[in-house]
């Protein structure tokens, strides 16, 4: 498949090339897709293409180019039925997405299931409606899926989260921007991940480490979160109804549910509104478990060398959570949620091994959530506000794999 005349030029010159110019109907992008041979290469101009449906890519190795960011825009708010995806990939080896802009998809923007070697480089992904219920839920959303890297990219107005990793592991998400989704960057039931240097603002939650029950990948352990910016995530919850990610508060920085080897260290947080850090178990949801094999309890998780700066002044009284922070807020030195939170549930048999150290003068609350009664609420009672145990957190290893150096 040689290069269009009317499209812009191919890397190299490859005979593997499609070029795709600003005219285009969305009928021959579609087919251009749907004949694609592994190793073959899609390059866009500028311009908008109007979308309405899903681009599919099933063949391997396969690099699609934009001319960048705000510059060749994919429109999809014509889009009328199936899933709602924007692009859709599954079961495919080596594939990138580079330099483009998804906006106003029904459902997901980007969503690559079961695949190895995933890149998206420099992506954008948008809604744009005044009803931000109405917004699809994930931004750029790889699951199950390995040798995953996400960086350069800005995923805004996402109901779900804007950067969702889902059941997959080997992974780095890095250098991206997140704001105004329910949730920023969320790692969920994934293994031996990188979160770093991203800036997490104006989403409901900044960055969210979940651990779920019955879900096909179990547990989530072995993520580094560093040198990220999460300031200011106090956006209305606009989850839809039943999911998850609708629990968390208006004004959560950064929450870890559930998970193990945790390492969330030289990051900056700062104003926000329910709590700036936060380690709970699922039990905190008040969610029944019926998966037998799930382990809802946190375990070696540390937080160490951060910079917490204002925030925990005003928790979400919309949510249970937050309800619970506000009817102890006079009880919290200054009046203010203390920025280094744990719920206090775990284990009789086994002590939580839980590490604060070097997050200078930030408070810290032990919330002992196992002792508050739900029907009479006594937090003020039963919570301590002294520091955290003092301790030498153990670092975790960077994550290493094929491609995540490039």
């Amino acid at each position: 498949m040689g290069c269009g005349a009317s499209g812009p030029a191919c890397p190299g010159g490859g005979t593997s090339c499609v070029s795709i110019g600003a005219g285009t109907s969305a009928a021959e992008i579609e087919n251009r897709f749907a004949t694609l041979t592994d190793g073959s290469t899609v390059v866009f101009g500028e311009g908008t293409f109007a979308m309405n449906d899903t681009i599919i890519i099933a063949a391997n190795n396969v690099t699609v180019i934009g001319a960048g960011m705000g510059k060749t825009i994919f429109d999809f708010s014509g889009q009328k039925g199936g899933d709602g995806e924007g692009f859709f990939a599954q079961s495919v080896q080596n594939l990138t997405l580079q330099g483009f802009t998804v906006k106003d998809t029904l459902g997901n923007a980007v969503k690559v299931l079961g695949s190895t070697g995933v890149r998206f480089d420099h992506l954008e992904t948008m809604w744009t409606g005044a009803d931000s219920a109405s917004h699809g839920g994930y931004g750029l959303y790889p699951v199950l899926s390995k040798n995953v890297v996400i960086e350069h990219c800005i995923a805004s107005g996402a109901s779900d989260s804007g950067i969702y990793l889902g059941q997959s592991e080997q992974a780095t998400i890095h250098d991206n921007e997140v704001h105004d989704n329910v949730a920023g960057i969320e790692c969920e039931n994934t293994w031996f991940t990188d979160v770093h240097d991203n800036y997490a603002h104006d989403n409901t939650g900044g960055i969210l480490i979940f651990a779920l029950p019955g879900l096909q990948q179990m547990a989530t352990h072995d993520i580094r979160v560093f040198s990220n910016r999460i300031e200011n995530n106090n956006t209305s919850n606009f989850a839809a109804q039943g999911n998850t990610v609708g629990l968390v508060p208006r004004g959560t920085g950064f929450l870890v549910m559930a998970a193990t080897n945790v390492e969330f260290f030289g990051n900056t947080l700062s104003g926000n509104e329910t709590g700036n850090s936060a380690i709970i178990s699922y039990y905190a949801t008040q969610q029944p478990i019926s998966d037998q094999t799930y382990n809802p309890l946190p375990d070696y998780v540390s937080i160490h060398d951060n910079t917490f700066t204002g925030g925990g002044d005003t928790p979400d009284l919309t949510k249970k959570f937050g309800l619970l922070l506000a009817s102890a807020q006079s009880s919290f030195p200054g009046s203010v949620v203390p920025s280094l939170m744990w719920d206090g549930i775990e284990d009789p048999q086994t002590a939580a091994n839980i590490c604060y150290a070097n997050n200078g003068s930030a408070g810290y609350v032990d919330l002992h959530l196992d002792q508050v009664d739900p029907n009479n609420p006594n937090l003020p009672a039963v919570m301590s506000v002294e520091p955290p145990p003092a301790g030498s957190c153990t670092p975790l290893a960077p994550i290493t794999f094929p491609g995540s150096d490039q």
